[in-house]
């Protein structure tokens, strides 16, 4: 009775501490999730200027082109490359870094849709140098916006903890808007 007793106690004891394995299984692989995001969170918002002269560069397109104005073209889609260059080289390194396949997915989606802008911006400048007609390659630059903006919803998905939403709905002017004074 006593051998059962303590085979019995050996048992649960086992079943206990392999239980307890899994459960720090699945906290270190929490904790690296969240390291990922926060790692990767960090890389994004050392990016925030280079997505807004980003933004900036692209929205000054169609203004520039109906003045007319090539060389302010030529200039933002030059501009435009560059930045967005910076986002594939400067997230690819992270994600190399990552140890979570799906949170990895989803910052290399983003360099790679940055990636995608950049020919598709170097294929706009070359139909510039050369003449031809440029609406297929403007087509190009806007599905590779569109897959820049999918892939930064799906990252800030991905990872809410880092990209929280403001909490509730917004209504009327901020409190501080001086025209409310």
């Amino acid at each position: 009775a006593v051998a059962v007793l303590f085979l019995l106690a050996a048992t649960l004891l086992s079943a206990c501490s392999s239980a307890g394995s899994a459960d720090g299984l699945r906290d270190r692989v929490a904790d690296a999730d969240t390291a990922d995001c926060t790692l990767g969170g960090q890389t994004v918002a050392g990016l925030r200027d280079t997505f807004g002269r980003l933004s900036e560069q692209l929205d000054g397109l169609g203004p520039a082109a109906t003045r007319g104005d090539i060389g302010d073209v030529k200039s933002r889609v030059n501009q435009g490359m560059w930045l967005s260059d910076q986002i594939s080289t400067t997230i690819n390194p992270v994600v190399d870094r990552m140890g979570s396949p799906l949170i990895g997915s989803a910052y290399r989606d983003v360099a790679t849709a940055g990636a995608q802008l950049h020919n598709s911006l170097s294929d706009f400048a070359a139909v510039l140098d050369n003449g031809s007609q440029a609406q297929s390659v403007a087509d190009s630059v806007t599905a590779a916006l569109t897959s820049l903006n999918g892939s930064m919803d799906r990252m800030r998905r991905t990872c809410p903890a880092v990209f929280a939403e403001p909490k509730g709905p917004r209504y009327g002017p901020p409190l501080s808007d001086p025209a409310r004074r």
